[in-house]
Order: C-alpha cells, then sequence, then structure tokens
C-alpha cells in the first residue's frame, strides 16, 4: 500500500462532517464517486484513471473504497462504489452505501461517474439509476456524467435518456482513449459548477427510523447499533429485520426512538491500515458513542473465518468492548438448541456474557429489550471514539514497553558476550 497516497474503506453508514460552504473550493484537490455493477469494470476504471494498479478486481462487492493519486497537475480521489447500480440493492443498503460514498469524498464529491453499458442498460437500470442519485442530492444531475467502457452495436434509448439528463456528459472509453481526455471532462464539469462540490445535506445525514421501544429510557436518546461479523448477508439480514419490524411497530404504550444502524465490514479482509481507518470512522459515526455492538455468528460450528474475525474485533476494540457487546445466534429455524456448543458458549463467555437467538421468525421487539436492558445496566454508556483510541495506546505503550525490555534484555546479553570475550584474551605471565 506504499504506493498509494491515501485509502479508506468504509462498509456501513457514515455521517458527513460538517464545514463552512462559504469556505473556497480546493482546485487542486478532485473528489470523483465512481459508480457501478461490476467489481472488474469500476477497477478497470479506477485504474485507468490513476495510470497504475490501485484498485483489485478481487475486492469484495460491498465494499466501498477510496484511493487518492496524481493526473497531471491534478491530486485526484476516487472514491469507488462498485455494486450500488445493480438492481437487486435494497433501499436500505443504498442508503447506507451513498451515506458511505459522501463520508469518504467529504466535503462532497466534485465529479459522479455512472459506469454503465449499452448492452446492460434497461428500464429498471434506469429506474435504478435514478433512485441512486437522487439519493445523493435533487441536483445531482448537472455534477454527473455518463462513461461506458465498450462501443455500441446499436443505440441504446435507454442509456440515451440518462446521458441526455447528465447533460449530454459521454465517454467512451476505448483502447486509445487518454486519462487526460477524462479529465478534461472532469474539469469542464468543475468549471460549469465554478469550482464547487455536490452539497449532500440530505444523504450526509443519520439514517434515523421511528422505533417504538419501551419507556425506560427518556423520549427521543438515539440509539446507536453496530452489526459486526465475518458474514456480510446475515448482517445484512439483521440490519434489515431491524429496520423494518421496528419502523412498523405501532404500539401505544411505546414511544419514538431514534436509531442509528452502522455495519462493520469483515475485519480480516482489509489492510492493517484499512482496518484502524474503518474502526474509527464506525465508531465516530455513532455520536456520541457505539450502545451496542451486535455480533453475528451461526448457530453451527464456527469457521477459521469467524474465528479470526472475533480475534481481531477483540484485538482492535480491547476488552472495552464487552460491556457493549451482544453475540447475536443466527438460526436457520425457530427451533432452539437444549444447549449452546461449548464453542459458543466460550465465544459468549469471552465477550461478557449476554446472547440473543435470532431466527427467521425472531420478534425484532425482544432483541430491543434485552438492549434497553444493557443500556440500564451500562447506565447508558456507550463505546466512544476516545475509549477506541485509549484502547490504541495503551496496545502502543505496551509494546513500547515490550521493545525497551527487549532493548534492555539484548543490551545486557550483549555486555555479558563481551565481557567473556574480554577474559579470553586475558594473557597470564
Amino acid at each position: 500500500m506504499s504506493s498509494r497516497e491515501s485509502r479508506a474503506v468504509v462498509h456501513g453508514t457514515a455521517q458527513r462532517r460538517r464545514r463552512s460552504k462559504e469556505r473556497p473550493p480546493n482546485l487542486s484537490d478532485l473528489r470523483i464517486v465512481l459508480l457501478g455493477k461490476s467489481v472488474s469494470e469500476n477497477s478497470r476504471v479506477g485504474n485507468f484513471i490513476l495510470g497504475r494498479a490501485a484498485f483489485d478486481s478481487e475486492a469484495p462487492p460491498d465494499v466501498v473504497e477510496r484511493v487518492g493519486g496524481r493526473l497531471k497537475d491534478r491530486h485526484l480521489m476516487i472514491i469507488n462504489s462498485p455494486q450500488l447500480l445493480q438492481t437487486y440493492i435494497s433501499d436500505h443498503q443504498i442508503t447506507h452505501t451513498v451515506r458511505e460514498c459522501v463520508f469518504l469524498s467529504d466535503p462532497g464529491p466534485h465529479v459522479i461517474v455512472l459506469l454503465l453499458r449499452h448492452d446492460q442498460c434497461s428500464a429498471e437500470d434506469q429506474e435504478c439509476v435514478e433512485k441512486v442519485l437522487l439519493s445523493f442530492s435533487e441536483r445531482v444531475y448537472q455534477y454527473t456524467m455518463v462513461l461506458s467502457t465498450q462501443e455500441p452495436n446499436e443505440t441504446n434509448d435507454i442509456l440515451q435518456r440518462i446521458i441526455q439528463k447528465c447533460a449530454n456528459r459521454h465517454f467512451s472509453l476505448q483502447r486509445s482513449s487518454s486519462p487526460d481526455d477524462l479529465l478534461q471532462m472532469f474539469e469542464d464539469i468543475v468549471k460549469m459548477n465554478d469550482g464547487h462540490h455536490l452539497e449532500c445535506a440530505e444523504a450526509a445525514q443519520y439514517f434515523t427510523v421511528k422505533q417504538q421501544t419501551t419507556g425506560r429510557l427518556s423520549e427521543g436518546v438515539k440509539l446507536n447499533l453496530v452489526v459486526c461479523g465475518s458474514d456480510g448477508m446475515l448482517k445484512s439480514s439483521v440490519s434489515e429485520k431491524i429496520l423494518q419490524q421496528t419502523d412498523r411497530r405501532s404500539d401505544v404504550e411505546h414511544h419514538g426512538r431514534l436509531m442509528n444502524l452502522v455495519e462493520l465490514p469483515a475485519l480480516t479482509r482489509l489492510s492493517e491500515e484499512e482496518v484502524m481507518r474503518q474502526t474509527l470512522s464506525c465508531v465516530s459515526l455513532c455520536d456520541p458513542g457505539v450502545h451496542v455492538f451486535l455480533l453475528i455468528v451461526p448457530d453451527a460450528p464456527l469457521t477459521d473465518e469467524d474465528k479470526e474475525e472475533m480475534e481481531e474485533i477483540q484485538r482492535i476494540f480491547s476488552s472495552r468492548i464487552n460491556k457493549h457487546i451482544m453475540i447475536l445466534i443466527m438460526q436457520d429455524s425457530e427451533h432452539r438448541t437444549a444447549e449452546l456448543s461449548e464453542e459458543t458458549q466460550s465465544v459468549i463467555e469471552r465477550f461478557g456474557g449476554r446472547h440473543h437467538f435470532f431466527g427467521p421468525k425472531t420478534q425484532v421487539s425482544t432483541l430491543m429489550e434485552n438492549i434497553e436492558q444493557m443500556l440500564e445496566e451500562n447506565r447508558g454508556g456507550f463505546f466512544s471514539t476516545e475509549t477506541l483510541l485509549e484502547a490504541q495506546m495503551k496496545k502502543l505503550l505496551q509494546l513500547e514497553e515490550m521493545k525497551k525490555k527487549i532493548h534492555s534484555l539484548e543490551t545486557h546479553l550483549l555486555s555479558q558476550g563481551n565481557e567473556q570475550k574480554n577474559y579470553g584474551n586475558i594473557y597470564i605471565f
């Protein structure tokens, strides 16, 4: 990663750090959001722009990645979201991924690039594109262009309509194409918008839902949850179920509660630098801190990936996470085993002892009651960015202390070796 100027990965919700609208634009910094349907296609275009293998075509499709570089005299920051234009993406995933893009392009993107193919552009694709773009801002089209990576055999009317909405800005990437030509189109968009970036106020706000909860905590207190684990599909499934069921509840004995839900990507799939950026971003997005971490584990023998992910979570967040974590044991059916396996029981004990079974017909209300009980036990406490940084600082201090001890031992052994060597050189007459 030494060849990359900067890199960040986020999977989950994000809140843009607010900056003054009157701040003069940085004309040397160009932030580009790359939206597509294919990891390999997006990686190809991102690498073409930066002129190097900056994006990995084997990267997980649900990871939004930011990579920096230079093109001519411009510093570029490319935010790559390789699956957001897939038609199967849920509204929940769109909302979260758009917020990731906004967060990583802070204070906002200058250009949004749509990677579209002539042979893969249907009415359903058009509907998806419009939904995604309007999630950024109502003014998004004046910052957007279309890029295609193939010459059309025949005109695609739907693609042409999308291009027209983007003020007819279209770039066809061919073998003879130059990154400089594409940069000029970026510059034209920036110039047309007087050097200003897209304001994404709505997308930058926390994703909140109306949650009906017990009245045990004060009304209006926002609940910050982080869903973590090695299986991305399980995490998304749990997140959507929580949001859907809490949004639908209407028990008059309960009152409204704002909830912020963040999904943490599998840390074992990220580099050390990306792990640190991601975990810090995750916690910082839960202002003032994370109330509950929901760690997803299957009701089956744990895989090596499951175990490695838990080790990484414990390593990064330290044992201080234990009072804020609950193990969610996923079940394929409502059949609940009489006893937990020794392995699963060990995991639960290691992370503080709290667990909850989560199956297809599980009522989220029971989970929320357990979470409320956790909040009461913790007296409303949370895991903040300060807590995370303190944990990291403690590890660094322990590492420095260990280095000092090793150095002291090496010095001692070296001095002993020199004494023995000098003794061996003494001559007795």
